[in-house]
């Protein structure tokens, strides 16, 4: 059970370093804790960091957006929304 733990460690810290993550869940499996100690210490490779924040960025403001317009079919329904009761 430990080795699951250690594996979703290292995924987690792989993705937020920009670094591999299924290379470094490959190894978190066969080195055990050994993997995110060594990942811990490795720099953050900025380019790739960058693009994932900006993916996952992306994604969350679709959700919002989606939930924000989900009852608005045509120019009608805004009106009705901007309209003061």
């Amino acid at each position: 059970m430990m080795q699951y733990l250690w594996m979703l460690c290292a995924g987690v810290i792989a993705f937020g370093k920009g670094r591999g993550v299924i290379r470094w869940v490959a190894a978190a499996y066969f080195f055990s804790w050994f993997a995110p100690a060594v990942l811990l210490f490795l720099s953050i490779k900025s380019e790739k960091s960058v693009k994932r924040e900006a993916m996952i960025t992306n994604w969350a403001e679709g959700l919002v957006t989606k939930n924000e317009v989900k009852d608005i079919n045509t120019v009608d329904d805004l009106f009705k929304q901007l309209e003061t009761k």
